[in-house]
């Protein structure tokens, strides 16, 4: 498969510059990995339980999740290439949709808390695409694609949870209402 000129000029770029510090592309890369993903995936979701914020819980648990198996079990397999099935990455993927859930979270926190915690969830997501970048696992554009994955993935499930949470109150609301004190 060709790669384009993005992929070709980044690639070469980030390669040059980590290729030889394999430790490096190692830490990089470590929260994308299966094991720590999934700890930070169940610390956050426990920690909605823990505040009774259960519609986040729900985000957490059904969104993340859901955007990696979107990733591994439908479009790399659609997707796969002589290369491998690099596209889109699984871990670019699963550390963004963590991101991205993080932020929709802290959406009511304040403003300069909350963006400080943002830009550390997403700079954490950008080190992980630059390590499969230079530790050659992916292409650029194969980071972009996981990215892109992990926070449509996570908005369009906020968007239905909201409307089936929404749902639910006004009807919880309406038989309370309906049987009175």
């Amino acid at each position: 498969m060709d790669t384009s000129w993005a992929d070709s000029t980044v690639n070469a770029k980030v390669v040059a510059g980590l290729g030889g510090h394999p430790r490096l592309l190692a830490i990089l890369i470590w929260p994308g990995e299966r094991v720590p993903f999934t700890a930070m995936t169940a610390a956050l979701a426990l920690v909605c339980i823990l505040r009774r914020r259960y519609e986040g819980a729900a985000l957490v648990v059904i969104s993340v999740p859901l955007a990696v198996a979107v990733t591994e079990l439908v479009l790399k397999r659609l997707c796969g290439t002589s290369w491998g099935n690099p596209f889109p990455s699984g871990h670019v993927t699963s550390v963004v949709a963590l991101a991205t859930a993080l932020t929709v979270l802290i959406a009511r926190v304040p403003r300069r808390r909350r963006l400080v915690l943002a830009f550390a969830a997403f700079l954490l997501a950008g080190a992980v695409a630059v390590g499969v970048i230079g530790a050659n696992m992916h292409h650029f554009s194969d980071t972009i694609g996981g990215a892109a994955v992990g926070i449509g993935t996570v908005l369009a499930t906020a968007f239905i949870l909201d409307l089936l949470f929404s749902t639910w109150r006004r009807q919880f609301q309406d038989e309370g209402q309906a049987h009175g004190p």
